[in-house]
Order: C-alpha cells, then sequence, then structure tokens
C-alpha cells in the first residue's frame, strides 16, 4: 500500500500568512540585530495606520535608546555568520552560560551558543 502525502510545503509560501504580514507591517529602514550591526530594510515595523496600538509610538518616548553591544570577548558576530564555532569563544561555557549569558548566542534556548552547551555532551 503506497501512502500518499500531502505537500506541507507550498513553493509560494503561506500566502495568508505574508497578506497578514503586509497588511499590518512595513519594512524599517535600518534594523540592529544585536551580535550583529544595523542592517538595513532587514526588520519590520507596524504601519503607521496601527500606531494607537504600536508601543514605540505610544511609550516611545519613555523609551529609552539604549544599544548593548555584546560583550568584547564575546564572537557571537563571528558564530552568527558561521566564521567561529562557541567553543572558539573565550567566554563560552565559563563567563557567559545559560544562567549567565553574555551574548545575544546565548541568551535563548534557540541560540547557537545556548544550544551547544546544552547539547554538546550528546
Amino acid at each position: 500500500m503506497e501512502i500518499q502525502y500531502k505537500r506541507a510545503v507550498n513553493p509560494e509560501g503561506n500566502i495568508k500568512a505574508q497578506d497578514l504580514v503586509s497588511r499590518y507591517f512595513t519594512t524599517r529602514e535600518t534594523f540592529r540585530w544585536r551580535g550583529l550591526v544595523d542592517i538595513p530594510r532587514s526588520g519590520l515595523r507596524l504601519k503607521d495606520d496601527y500606531s494607537a496600538v504600536d508601543a514605540e509610538v505610544v511609550y516611545g518616548e519613555l523609551l529609552p535608546d539604549i544599544r548593548i553591544d555584546d560583550h568584547k570577548f564575546c564572537l557571537c558576530g563571528e558564530i552568527l555568520r558561521g566564521k567561529a564555532r562557541p567553543t572558539d569563544c573565550r567566554v563560552f561555557g565559563n563567563a557567559c552560560t545559560p544562567k549567565n549569558p553574555i551574548g545575544a548566542c546565548m541568551v535563548s534556548s534557540e541560540g547557537a551558543c545556548h544550544a551547544y552547551y546544552t547539547y554538546r555532551q550528546v
């Protein structure tokens, strides 16, 4: 007996999701990605029509414009670009752990360093 599988991924992507994103969001002129740099037109923001519910607009003057770079010994940018491994980083596993993340790659469980730290013994 041959099992027929329904194709789960449409070559055009999820059209309904794309429509919803297009309806509510627009591209930012620039966006700073932690561990990397400011990358033009790489992030989204709510469209002006939705400014009444946009926290950046509503609370903008209360939100400090703080840019926090990773520690100077952190190699997160190189790790994110595939130019280094977590174990190449001087702070990985000693000063930088999931309980005390220094760089962006260790902050969440999806981060490269966090995953490597958690599963490197497996």
